[in-house]
């Protein structure tokens, strides 16, 4: 059973933030990027937007030791490779905590060079570790963007197209690897 366990935890993982997209989608429409809906939930309730916070602490806290294990047991460079998976659900961490960034000036820049930088470690280590699956990744990829061409919002809200491509792809990249 513990051999399955972390494929249990990414299908939860998925179902988690699928979950939370389809609600988005439904009560909101297309965001401009996931962070809004802080904002959005916390207009419809008081208290609200914290499910937005606590939907990325959860994502980070299960993803991790699954994405370290992984990069680690992949060859001899996955301990140097396993810092990119720590950066990125650092910075995560960092979104996660700066959710209010509309509220403290400077909170805006962190909050988006954290994720910027979320990405880019995301992206590398998709190419650089997971290479033999990064199909995965650039079909999510595609996915996103033919669904905002479909749905004409590519160029309103290409920073949640993004977003979305990347939780999905790191998702799913850890869940093949492991299968």
């Amino acid at each position: 059973m513990l051999l399955f366990l972390p494929t249990i935890i990414l299908l939860i993982d998925i179902f988690v933030f699928s979950i939370y997209l389809i609600c988005v989608l439904k009560t909101f429409g297309i965001p401009v990027n996931l962070s809004i809906t802080y904002y959005s939930y916390e207009r419809k309730r008081k208290g609200f937007g914290k499910i937005f916070p606590i939907l990325l602490l959860f994502l980070c806290v299960t993803i991790l030791p699954i994405w370290i294990r992984i990069t680690i047991n992949n060859d001899f460079y996955g301990m140097i490779f396993s810092l990119f998976p720590c950066i990125t659900i650092v910075c995560l961490f960092s979104v996660a905590t700066t959710a209010r960034y509309k509220k403290r000036k400077y909170f805006i820049y962190f909050h988006y060079t954290c994720a910027i930088i979320a990405a880019i470690c995301a992206v590398v280590w998709i190419f650089i570790i997971a290479y033999e699956v990064v199909y995965v990744g650039i079909g999510i990829l595609l996915i996103s963007l033919i669904i905002g061409l479909l749905t004409k919002t590519l160029k309103t809200c290409t920073l949640f197209w993004l977003e979305i491509a990347a939780f999905y792809a790191i998702l799913f990249t850890l869940l093949i690897i492991l299968i």
